[in-house]
């Protein structure tokens, strides 16, 4: 939360518990909500991607990363759906401009950090397959597939598989095409890490 000076920020006792009175503009959290929705209601792809970038860039570290206990961890999972939420809808509008290169460039570190993020790891299969590089992605298919499957017992869910089983069909178009790159992805038993 940041505190503007003259903005008044109130920590009342109440039954029950506490309450923390504050302006929702001075609180991340609720300023991400509002760009996410206000990026929902524009028609131009290029507004809706730079209303979704700057609630993304809200972001800093982990929510609540200094509070323990089952509520706050409760709530930091939520809270970290709704970025991996909002991400997805970003990588869409990114992908409908044509710029498959910016989404490889920030899913690559995000796979990494949430392996197991279905949409993410959907949304980067896409970005390389615009981008030409159907190859890294049936890679990345397989290694994030054996490790859902190594982890819970059960086949990626049916939309990641659908994506799967268009790039096999050849059925993405390519958005531009791909410049000059090294491999991306390595080390595909140990992690994911995949880079523009």
């Amino acid at each position: 939360m940041e505190q503007r000076s003259g903005e008044k920020i109130e920590l009342r006792r109440q039954s029950g518990g506490y309450l923390l009175d504050v302006d929702p503009e001075l609180v991340d959290l609720h300023r991400f909500e509002n760009l996410m929705e206000r990026s929902r209601l524009v028609s131009d792809d290029t507004e809706r991607a730079r209303l979704q970038k700057q609630a993304l860039s809200l972001w800093r570290g982990t929510p609540l990363a200094d509070l323990r206990g089952g509520w706050f961890s409760r709530v930091r999972e939520w809270i970290e759906r709704r970025r991996l939420e909002a991400l997805s809808e970003w990588a869409r509008t990114e992908l409908r401009l044509g710029r498959p290169l910016t989404v490889i460039e920030e899913f690559g570190k995000v796979v990494t950090e949430q392996p197991f993020a279905e949409s993410i790891i959907e949304q980067l299969l896409l970005a390389l397959s615009h981008a030409g590089r159907p190859m890294e992605a049936l890679e990345l298919y397989a290694s994030a597939r054996r490790r859902i499957v190594d982890a819970i017992g059960a086949e990626p869910g049916p939309s990641l598989r659908r994506t799967h089983e268009a790039i096999l069909r050849e059925e993405i178009e390519i958005a531009r095409p791909a410049r000059t790159h090294q491999r991306v992805l390595t080390g595909l038993d140990e992690g994911l890490s995949v880079s523009p």
